[in-house]
C-alpha cells in the first residue's frame, strides 16, 4: 500500500500478512503434490494439508474432522445451508416442509441462499433486528417448530460492526432441541417415524449456522463455547489468501454435499485442495490469534478517538462504556449505525444526511482514502439494506460511510481523515 494512500476498508479484504505469505510460497512450486496421489509428493501435500487441518482444528478447540476447507466465506455458507437442507432431502422429508430463520442484516452469501430456498417452496422466517442493530433472541426462540431445520445468525455485520448474542440464541435452540428429541410425537408436518422406513422426528434437530468470518481478528471464535454448529470463516478478512475459507462442521451435524465429484474433505466439498491457500489460511489464523488482544485494543482507541474527535463527543467513551447511548445524532447530520457497545473495534458506520455519499467516496479515493458505503457484494443496490434495517427513513440507507480500520491503521491515519472528510462534507454542504 502507497505510503500516500490510506486504506480504511478492511471489513472488505486485508493485505495478505508476509508471514503467511512465506509459509505458502513453497507449495506453488517445490512441494505442489496433489493431496490426493499416493506417489511422495501426494504423500508430502497430504501430510502439510492435514498439519493445517490440525492448526485450525487447534485454534478452535475442535476436532479436525470438523473442519471443511472451502473457496471461501460463499461456498462455506452455501454448504451449511443447503447442505443441511439437501441431507433432509435425500432422507425424503419435502423442502415444502421444511421451516428456516435468519436476520434481516446477513450478508448476502446467506441472505441470497435463503431466497432460493424460497423459490423452492420453504418457508423462511427473517427476524428484525433494534435499531441498534442486535437481533433479539427471545424473537428467533417464539419462532422455533418442530420443522425449523436451521438457524442462521452473522457473528459479527459486515456493514455496521455489531455482535449478535450468539450464546443466547444458542442456549434457546438446545432447550428447544432438547424438548422435542424427547418426544416420542411426529412432527406436526407429517415427518413419517422411522417404522416406516423414513426419517424419525429424534434425529430431527434444529441446527444452529454462523458467519464468522468477520470475527476471528477480535472475537472468541471457539464454536464449543459459542454454542453453533456450523460456523464459517473467510481467508481474506483475516490476513489471508483469498480463494479459501473454512466451514466448522460439529461432528454429528448432518449435512450432504453441494459439490460432487472426486469426494475430498470427508465427501463434502468435493475437488483437488487450494494447499498454499488453505497453508496460508491456517497461518494467517495464527497469527490473529496472537495479535487479538492487544491489537483489539489499539483499534478501540482509535475508533473512540474518531467519535470523540469527528463528531465532537467529548463524552463519547462514556456513553459506550454504560452503554446509555445506541444510535445518536448528532448536530441533525451525523447518524452513528449501530451499537456502540456491541460492536467490532475497527468499525466505524455513519449516516451524513443530506450527502451523496457515494460521491463522497470517490471524493476521499481521490484524496487518497479508501473507504465504502456499504458491503463490497452489493455494488448494485441502492444504499445499505442493513442501515435501512436499522429504522429513521430510506435517506438514511442512502447516505451511510463506513471505515474499518486495521493493523496499519493509525492515529495520524484518523487524523488526515478528518481533515479531508471536515473540508469535503463542507464543500458539500
Amino acid at each position: 500500500m502507497s505510503r500516500k494512500r490510506i486504506y480504511l476498508d478492511y471489513a472488505s479484504t486485508t493485505p495478505l500478512d508476509p508471514r503467511a505469505l512465506k509459509a505458502m510460497l513453497p507449495y506453488f512450486r517445490e512441494k505442489f503434490g496433489n493431496p490426493s496421489s499416493i506417489h511422495s509428493e501426494g504423500a508430502a501435500a497430504k501430510k502439510a494439508l492435514d498439519a493445517a487441518r490440525k492448526t485450525v482444528a487447534r485454534i478452535l478447540q475442535a476436532r479436525p474432522d470438523e473442519i471443511i476447507f472451502t473457496s471461501g466465506g460463499t461456498e462455506a455458507n452455501n454448504l451449511a445451508i443447503f447442505g443441511a437442507v439437501k441431507v433432509l432431502e435425500e432422507k425424503a422429508v419435502p423442502i415444502s416442509k421444511m421451516r428456516f430463520i435468519t436476520t434481516v442484516i446477513e450478508h448476502s452469501s446467506v441472505l441470497e441462499c435463503f431466497r432460493e430456498l424460497e423459490r423452492r417452496g420453504a418457508k423462511v422466517d427473517y427476524v428484525p433486528v433494534k435499531d441498534n442493530g442486535i437481533v433479539n433472541p427471545k424473537t428467533i426462540g417464539a419462532l422455533l417448530r418442530p420443522e425449523t431445520v436451521l438457524v442462521s445468525v452473522g457473528y459479527a455485520n459486515n456493514e455496521i460492526g455489531t455482535i449478535q448474542p450468539i450464546r443466547e440464541i444458542s442456549r434457546i435452540i438446545r432447550a428447544h432441541n432438547f424438548k422435542f428429541r424427547r418426544s416420542d410425537s411426529v412432527s406436526e408436518v407429517g415427518i413419517p417415524t422411522e417404522a416406516s422406513g423414513l426419517f424419525k422426528l429424534s434425529n430431527f434437530q434444529t441446527c444452529f449456522h454462523s458467519d464468522g468470518s468477520q470475527a476471528p481478528l477480535y472475537l472468541d471464535c471457539n464454536p464449543t463455547r459459542l454454542g453453533v454448529d456450523l460456523l464459517t470463516f473467510d481467508g481474506h478478512k483475516m490476513y489471508g489468501p483469498k480463494g479459501v475459507g473454512v466451514l466448522y462442521a460439529k461432528r454429528g451435524t448432518l449435512l450432504a454435499a453441494v459439490l460432487v465429484g472426486g469426494g475430498q474433505e470427508r465427501g463434502l466439498r468435493s475437488t483437488t485442495e487450494n494447499l498454499p491457500g488453505i497453508i496460508g489460511f491456517a497461518r494467517a489464523f495464527e497469527i490473529a490469534v496472537e495479535m487479538r488482544e492487544k491489537e483489539s485494543a489499539r483499534l478501540q482507541k482509535l475508533q473512540d478517538y474518531f467519535y470523540s474527535s469527528v463528531l465532537d463527543l467529548p463524552e463519547h467513551t462514556e456513553y459506550a462504556r454504560a452503554g446509555r447511548a445506541e444510535n445518536i445524532r448528532i448536530k441533525k447530520r451525523f447518524i452513528i449505525n449501530g451499537s456502540l457497545t456491541n460492536r467490532l473495534p475497527n468499525n466505524i458506520n455513519i449516516s451524513l444526511h443530506g450527502i451523496n455519499t457515494e460521491m463522497l467516496v470517490l471524493k476521499l479515493d481521490a484524496a487518497g482514502i479508501a473507504c465504502s458505503t456499504k458491503s463490497s457484494c452489493l455494488r448494485d443496490e441502492s444504499g445499505s439494506y442493513v442501515v435501512r434495517a436499522l429504522g429513521g427513513g430510506e435517506s438514511r440507507a442512502l447516505s451511510t460511510l463506513r471505515f474499518t480500520f486495521g493493523r496499519e491503521t493509525t492515529k495520524k491515519h484518523i487524523d488526515a481523515l478528518l481533515k479531508r472528510l471536515t473540508r469535503i462534507v463542507s464543500e458539500s454542504v
